[in-house]
């Protein structure tokens, strides 16, 4: 599922952990198995995780060649979001803040409606992936919610308002 998503390599975090994964077996995560972005989905989530230390430590470090690596968070701890908005966070590490204004939000629909220009040339187009629909009921929040806060949805738990 994943990989068919474009990821290219992908870690079960129910036998392992990603730090696990990157030492392959060493004592010591080279600087070239690190990454150069880590998008965090999942820190803060509702069931009390916290990854951001451990994905700090699997940044990439700057080198003269490449910048150090970024942490980007959706979520994230009371601290952080209060040294986010006020002193600010360290130099490699940001939280998402949105400021929805029509002008972002029409180039979104045109990217979803007409797809964009790939490196290839091909015309490319997002992919949702829906695991199910539900009529929008009590019962059916409550399920959906459930679902979300499982950790095992492949895709998007929709209520259909009809």
């Amino acid at each position: 599922f994943i990989t068919g998503l474009g990821a290219t390599h992908v870690v079960d975090y129910a036998k392992e952990t990603i730090t696990s994964f990157c030492l392959e077996g060493g004592k010591e995560i080279k600087n070239d198995s690190k990454f150069d972005v880590i998008y965090d989905a999942a820190s803060y989530s509702g069931a009390g995780e916290d990854y951001r230390d451990s994905a700090v430590e699997l940044l990439k470090l700057p080198t003269e060649a490449t910048q150090h690596g970024q942490y980007v968070g959706i979520n994230g701890s009371p601290g952080f979001w209060m040294r986010g908005l006020t002193i600010g966070l360290p130099k490699n590490q940001h939280l998402v803040i949105g400021k929805p204004n029509t002008e972002d939000l029409d180039h979104l629909t045109k990217l979803f409606d007409d797809g964009w220009e790939g490196k290839d040339g091909n015309n490319e187009k997002l992919k949702v992936e829906i695991q199910e629909i539900l009529p929008l009921t009590e019962e059916n929040m409550t399920k959906g919610f459930d679902l979300v806060k499982s950790r095992r949805v492949r895709g998007k738990i929709v209520f259909d308002l009809q």
